[in-house]
């Protein structure tokens, strides 16, 4: 048989370590969360880097127009005019 003072000590046990499990889902919880957080920035950075290189490339895009096409002036020869 226990005795009441054992029964005390026991339940202060019990109550212990219901608080540090208690401590430990809480820290777990707060760190998936974290990780959560983290993989979204990522992901946006990673969605935001992939827009500015497609709208990069739209603009070269259409900034590659015909150019006016250009003429090169050939002299003549010096010993062709004597």
């Amino acid at each position: 048989m226990s005795t009441p003072g054992e029964d005390a000590q026991r339940e202060l046990e019990r109550r212990a370590l219901r608080n540090v499990r208690g401590l430990v889902d809480k820290m777990e919880t707060q760190d998936e969360t974290e990780r959560r957080s983290i993989k979204r920035s990522v992901g946006l950075i990673v969605v935001v880097i992939v827009v500015l290189f497609g709208l990069f490339w739209v603009v070269q895009s259409f900034k590659g127009r015909p150019e006016e096409p250009r003429t090169v002036v050939i002299p003549p020869p010096a010993n062709a005019a004597k």
